[in-house]
């Protein structure tokens, strides 16, 4: 983002106001008359520099905008690099064997698949939240129940990871060891002090009181326990009614780590068994884990190898004798397009693996942030992913199995997509106008409430015309080897058709 030149006065101020006063980058921003985008530029480049406002004092008007400039030159030539490598991106061409299809084309078959089993399951947000119910009557995860919500918080640890899954879009294991340790930052961007300040502030969005679940990912969260063990307890004892809970392959578990996780505040802990290829030390991990957590849980996407051990040897039998709660099968997918040279080396792996299978084209139209960003992305996945999860949905079924399966889907990601960015202008209209009586109150709800059901309603209901099936046809090309388009035709065409959403 290009910096608006701004007096070194109000640069001051903004520096000062951040660090001596209890207020966020939304006032500071109405206090000074500058776009609150400019005042978080101007953090953000404070936080990178590590300097102290004790230190910014005693420095010259003069060595003030010499620090923001050269902070600025740090941020914006690794963006230069990846602007470069995404041109090459662009130029990857998709190839698979089968006709791409568009979500209302692949959704058919899954509702077919629902039908069968109906009775068995629960459905809510118009079909897009789907899980088994149980013969011991479990219900889903507090932890799912705040993602479906929006009000939770994922915050990625660190990016290292001791294991190299093949469809994860995050980058390659040699990537990420590659990649500069950032010990102080989480979702590289915020320093842990910077959270726990916003966590406190009444007015901030995602302030303590309004976040009801917060997930410790990575990476391999395992190998960053230090900044666990901080922001948990921290929130454990300033904001208690978070539930919290943490991912892990299982590799580095053991029963010291385990109960020092959960003395920190964190009750439930996700295995990803598909990352060590069902490892049986693994299987003894979460057996482990069960003597000490409140609830322990496996996380893993649904692809061939997951449903051959838990239904070929038995595997949903093992979990339920060894006491495993609930089972999330989420769909495999690539990081949307419009993200993807974050993660060029992983995003190109994760999509060779894909487009072996028949793919499909996930459209979540979302609309834009509280910062005008448009969210609205596109996504590719192999249909054999969510084919899998009804696969298991339905031996669990038939074999009256006492796990709750939950379709972690595009579709119920989709749902926690936009209730996320729902609930952001929600508060942000609330801090903006605080001094509004209840009625206002009342009726800005009432507001939020229309646009989650206009934007179900709108997502799930049969359309006049398949506009991502028109998208396909544009971009795509047959030949003797099969169906093929490029990543950045892909890019351009959603993106010039989204905008008039």
């Amino acid at each position: 983002m290009a910096k608006k030149t701004v007096d070194v006065k109000k640069i001051r101020e903004i520096i000062r106001l951040s660090k001596t006063s209890n207020i966020g980058q939304r006032r500071i921003a109405r206090e000074l008359n500058i776009p609150r985008l400019i005042v978080a530029q101007y953090l953000n480049d404070l936080s990178a520099s590590e300097l102290t406002y004790e230190q910014t004092k005693s420095m010259t008007d003069g060595q003030i905008l010499a620090l923001f400039e050269k902070q600025k030159t740090k941020i914006t030539s690794p963006n230069l690099k990846q602007k470069m490598y995404f041109s090459g991106m662009e130029n990857i061409e998709v190839n698979t064997p089968y006709p791409v299809l568009s979500r209302i084309e692949f959704i058919e078959r899954i509702h077919q698949r629902q039908k069968k089993i109906r009775n068995f399951l629960e459905i809510s947000d118009y079909g897009l939240s789907v899980w088994t119910k149980t013969p011991g009557g479990k219900t889903l995860s507090r932890g799912c129940q705040s993602c479906k919500s929006g009000r939770w918080q994922c915050l990625f640890v660190g990016k290292k990871c001791n294991v190299d899954c093949v469809y994860c879009p995050q980058g390659t294991r040699q990537e990420k060891i590659a990649a500069p340790e950032r010990p102080g930052l989480i979702n590289d961007s915020y320093k842990i002090e910077d959270i726990k300040s916003i966590f406190n502030r009444s007015d901030a969005i995602w302030s303590g009181k309004n976040i009801q679940g917060i997930g410790y990912s990575g990476g391999e969260p395992f190998l960053y326990l230090d900044k666990v063990f901080d922001l948990a307890k921290f929130i454990s004892k300033y904001h208690d009614h978070i539930y919290q809970w943490i991912y892990t392959n299982g590799l580095l578990v053991t029963e010291d780590k385990l109960k020092a996780v959960y003395d920190s505040g964190v009750k439930e802990v996700r295995f990803h068994l598909g990352a060590t290829d069902f490892n049986k030390e693994v299987l003894k991990k979460i057996e482990l884990a069960k003597k000490i957590m409140d609830y322990v849980n496996v996380e893993t996407p649904s692809n061939p190898e997951l449903k051959e051990f838990l239904i070929d040897k038995k595997g949903l039998h093992l979990l339920e004798d060894i006491g495993v709660y609930q089972i999330n099968l989420g769909e495999l997918s690539g990081i949307s397009i419009d993200e993807m040279e974050r993660f060029p080396l992983g995003f190109k792996r994760a999509l060779e693996y894909f487009q072996q299978y028949e793919l499909y084209l996930y459209d979540s139209m979302i609309g834009k942030s509280v910062d005008g960003k448009n969210l609205s992305q596109i996504y590719i996945s192999p249909t054999i992913s969510r084919e899998i999860t009804y696969d298991i949905m339905q031996y669990a079924v038939d074999n009256k199995i006492d796990i709750l399966i939950n379709d972690c889907s595009q579709d119920a990601k989709y749902i926690q997509r936009f209730q996320k960015n729902l609930f952001e202008h929600h508060m942000d209209a609330l801090i903006t106008t605080w001094f509004q009586n209840d009625e206002y109150v009342q009726m800005l709800q009432e507001n939020i409430n229309e646009q989650k059901l206009n934007l179900m309603v709108e997502h799930t209901k049969p359309q006049k015309e398949d506009w991502v099936k028109m998208l396909i046809l544009k971009i795509s090309y047959k030949d003797e080897r099969g169906y093929h388009f490029k990543l950045g035709d892909l890019k351009k065409s959603f993106n010039n058709l989204s905008q008039n959403f």
